[in-house]
């Protein structure tokens, strides 16, 4: 489950704002649509996991199910969550775990330059079973009167998406380059070693 914070989620993981959304609209469920749901089935606990769980963002993923769904809710959150069932009554606690942050940006080299994001080699539609594509829910019926965002179901472009390095936002540019900084940072190094060596002969 993804709220929609697309915007405040891109500087905040240094992931570019097009990713976040194409990657709600095509393999998520936005909060609005998980609190339908839950409107429609009335479980006894409504849970949610595999989402982001960031003090940033779990009030407005609370605002965004609580739209449409008033019974009981729990995040399925943070990693080690665990929850005890029985016919009477559900209860959740904690796992103890280390402090470290939910996600991290996703790594590129830019060796050659540019941000070059890969194609996906497949489409949701290539996926998903026809039988499954069939039974989605309009997005109208879930998203606020006043709020639609533009959906991006499709790839952006026909290929690799480019980006030239300056066009990149500092934040993003240091969130996704901090692996090719530190293999650049370790290659000079080498180098250094290797000249002194040279220069000793």
């Amino acid at each position: 489950m993804q709220p929609e914070l697309v915007a405040i989620s891109s500087g905040v993981q240094g992931v570019p704002p097009f990713l976040g959304r194409y990657t709600i609209d095509t393999h998520h469920t936005p909060g609005y649509a998980a609190g339908y749901l839950a409107s429609k089935v009335k479980p006894r606990l409504l849970m949610t996991t595999h989402m982001q769980f960031d003090s940033y963002i779990n009030e407005e993923t609370v605002a965004e199910v609580r739209h449409h769904w008033k019974g009981p809710f729990h995040f399925g959150a943070p990693d080690g969550i665990v929850v005890n069932v029985n016919k009477d009554d559900i209860w959740v606690r904690e796992g103890i775990l280390p402090d470290y942050p939910n996600s991290r940006a996703p790594q590129f080299d830019f060796d050659d330059g540019p941000l070059v994001v890969p194609h996906p080699p497949t489409s949701r539609d290539e996926i998903q079973d026809p039988f499954v594509r069939e039974m989605e829910i309009p997005p109208s019926e879930y998203y606020p009167e006043d709020y639609h965002p533009e959906l991006l179901t499709e790839w952006p472009v026909d290929g690799d998406l480019v980006v030239p390095l300056e066009a990149l936002p500092p934040a993003l540019l240091d969130g996704m380059g901090q692996s090719w900084r530190e293999r650049q940072t370790y290659q000079k190094h080498l180098t250094d070693l290797t000249a002194e060596d040279d220069s000793g002969d």
